[in-house]
């Protein structure tokens, strides 16, 4: 039987149908796996959606559009939502800006600056009316009285320079004519610091996407369902902020610290320049004399005893540089010749090389302290350098404050003559940053530029201080800050002599003070008086000095009070008014000036009662107050109506006290009774007081 040879052909002809099965097996599972992804991208967009809807996903804004102003314009308040936001890791522990208020559009005239940064910018530790922003508002205003000058603080405690980013591109949309940056101080432990974010947060470009995919209200949703953060307790927002417990010289936290704050930086330069909106960015100056390296001393490779011994020997010699510094220095070349890393030796011998007058070893020593402090809350050389080049490679104008605050240094190593702490300035450091800032833009020429007899002409340290308000009691304010950091147990263990420090400085103010006014302090320093929000020492104690008849004292420390206080609010009509009765009280009149400035406090009142009853009721009471005193009797009726229906105990029987006042100028006995009759049938301990509201009015009492 022949058999005929399949030709070549036939022969292909099942192998490339069982190839073409094997491609048809793939395309499916290709199509499949396509399918899959898009629909389950649908699915997730479709979620996406109803949950935003539903008000999840997004970010708050750092600015909040109040209202509309009797002119048409917008009254924009600044929000501390929009910081908040970022302390996802710590957020019972989020950082906070200082409440602001500016107008939208700019009035014609006025010289907008945004300062933004952080804690340092902010003015921390001290009230608005005496931070370097508002120390900067005060001079440009004297260097261009031509203009309105309005520097708008935006710093917040606690975050790195990826939210200061955020905000400053918020505000260029409010028309900056200038923008100061002030940061760099907490790129390992602020949020969306790189140490805490861990080695998540290593890069910028990570930074954004953690950013992005937290504002998908799909991971809002399960945040809010699953995260379980531990409660902070007694936690300061210093130690809730800490990530690792030391960072070591060569660990890639520090590179990456210094890299990702540089292209924030740069960002913040870029998006300024393409808005055409000058830009400083400043240099940030550390306490480097005074302080010693907050991580304390880190001993690897040794034994328990061997570094035990170290520990002892950084003790004696830390001990021994006022009365032998040279057997200090002597000692802690040594022990850095074994470990040339131990921060805290570096700053032993600077301080030891101080004392000899060796100023130029002595800055080397410290600024190697601080580049090696193993929980580096102040800036290191790295970082520093950084900003200079992204300020110098974007353009900007660079202000060195570093450099301005070491010049102005014993041995050009800043200590506590400019620092309060690690980084936040003395009341000292925070007239110097502004005037080095005035300085700074005076340089930039055109528009900016100020002439150099006004510069000349500017008042010195002490008259600028004088007139912002400096005073004793918000010094004590400030050191009874360092005195709660000085708590904390990294920073004892570190700089044991810092808690003493300023717990002296407290007990110092206090004892000269009588015992009304060391009664408003106890006040003031026990946290449930401030349950509805931080009251500024300075109005707590112009209370007292108006019972004292030191009513000079009450007016300027009123006048401080009332600037410190939230724009728009009723404790700034509040303080207003105190302020305004003490100045009334001791002239036997009020002014020109002192009239316009009610009739401003008033338009302020009137747009914050527009807005809808005020809480406690204060507002509607102090704006009835302020009208009173303007003689607009009639105008303050409905408000102190309204306030007595909210307030309680004294401030009740005072609203009332007002009440009966304006309707027995007016003749209206008939609307006064009905006040009067209601408090004496209370009764209670107040029922004085309304039977000599009757005997005023002559309404008989019966009693």
């Amino acid at each position: 039987m022949t058999t005929t040879a399949p030709s070549p052909g036939t022969t292909a002809a099942p192998a490339q149908q069982g190839r073409g099965s094997r491609l048809t097996r793939w395309q499916k599972r290709a199509f499949l796996l396509a399918f899959s992804v898009c629909f389950s991208l649908v699915v997730l967009g479709a979620a996406e959606g109803v949950l935003r809807l539903a008000g999840y996903g997004g970010y708050p804004p750092t600015f909040d559009k109040v209202g509309t102003l009797p002119d048409g314009s917008t009254l924009v308040m600044t929000s501390h939502a929009g910081p908040g936001s970022y302390f996802f890791a710590n957020r019972s522990r989020a950082g906070s800006l200082e409440p602001d208020a500016f107008i939208s559009p700019k009035p014609a005239g006025v010289f907008r600056v945004f300062l933004v940064g952080e804690s340092a910018a902010k003015g921390s530790p001290y009230m608005p009316p005496l931070t370097g922003a508002c120390l900067l508002e005060q001079l440009l205003g004297e260097a261009w009285p031509d203009r309105g000058v309005e520097v708008i603080n935006l710093g917040t405690t606690a975050v790195a320079s990826y939210p200061v980013l955020g905000m400053m591109t918020e505000a260029l949309e409010y028309e900056p004519d200038l923008v100061i940056v002030y940061a760099g101080n907490n790129e390992y432990y602020g949020a969306y610091g790189v140490s805490s974010l861990h080695s998540a947060g290593r890069s910028a470009r990570m930074i954004r996407l953690i950013r992005w995919t937290r504002g998908l209200a799909i991971a809002q949703l399960l945040d809010e369902k699953l995260r379980r953060e531990p409660g902070a307790g007694d936690r300061t927002l210093m130690e809730a902020m800490v990530g690792q417990a030391a960072i070591g010289p060569d660990d890639p936290a520090r590179a990456s610290a210094a890299r990702t704050l540089g292209v924030f930086i740069g960002d913040m330069v870029d998006r300024c320049r393409a808005r055409g909106v000058p830009v400083v960015v400043c240099t940030p100056p550390c306490n480097e004399r005074g302080l010693a390296p907050l991580g304390g001393p880190v001993v690897g490779g040794e034994d328990a005893d061997r570094a035990a011994a170290i520990r002892e020997q950084l003790v004696w010699a830390a001990g021994a540089v006022e009365s032998d510094a040279e057997a200090a220095a002597s000692a802690m070349a040594g022990l850095l010749e074994e470990h040339p890393s131990l921060a805290t030796a570096h700053h032993v011998l600077g301080r030891a090389f101080a004392q000899m007058g060796m100023d130029d070893r002595a800055r080397t020593a410290f600024r190697a302290a601080v580049d090696l402090d193993p929980m580096p809350w102040r800036p290191p050389s790295g970082s520093v350098e950084a900003i200079r080049r992204a300020a110098e490679g974007g353009g900007a104008t660079l202000c060195d404050l570093q450099g301005a605050f070491r010049e102005a240094s014993p041995g050009g190593t800043v200590g506590w003559e400019l620092m309060d702490d690690h980084v936040h300035p003395s009341i000292a450091g925070q007239e110097l940053l502004a005037r080095t800032l005035v300085r700074t833009i005076a340089g930039m020429g055109g528009g900016l530029s100020i002439p150099a007899d006004r510069l000349d002409a500017l008042p010195d340290a002490g008259a600028t201080l004088e007139r912002a308000g400096w005073n004793r009691y918000d010094h004590l304010a400030a050191a009874n800050a360092m005195v709660t950091l000085g708590e904390i147990g990294f920073f004892r263990a570190s700089n044991p002599g810092f808690f003493e420090r300023f717990d002296g400085v407290c007990r110092e103010l206090i004892s000269r003070e009588p015992p009304e006014v060391v009664a408003q302090i106890t006040a003031w320093l026990d946290p449930a008086t401030h349950r509805g929000g931080h009251r500024p020492i300075a109005g707590m104690v112009g209370r007292a000095m108006y019972e004292l008849g030191r009513y000079e004292e009450a007016d300027r420390l009123f006048d401080v009070a009332r600037r410190a206080a939230t724009p728009y609010g009723s404790w700034e009509l509040q303080y207003s008014y105190f302020m305004l009765v003490a100045r009334q009280t001791h002239a036997g009149e009020l002014g020109e000036a002192d009239l316009r400035l009610a009739d401003e406090a008033i338009a302020r009142g009137e747009f914050l009662c527009s807005l809808g009853p005020t809480e406690s009721g204060g507002g509607e009471r102090y704006l009835g107050e302020l009208l009173q005193m303007c003689g607009r009797l009639e105008e303050s009726i409905p408000y102190l109506g309204r306030a007595r229906a909210r307030l309680s105990g004294v401030d009740r029987v005072l609203a009332d006290a007002a009440l009966v006042r304006a309707y027995a100028r007016l003749g209206d006995a008939a609307h006064a009774e009905p006040i009067i009759r209601e408090g004496l049938q209370a009764g209670g301990a107040f029922v004085e007081n309304y039977r000599q509201m009757a005997r005023e009015m002559g309404i008989p009492t019966g009693g």
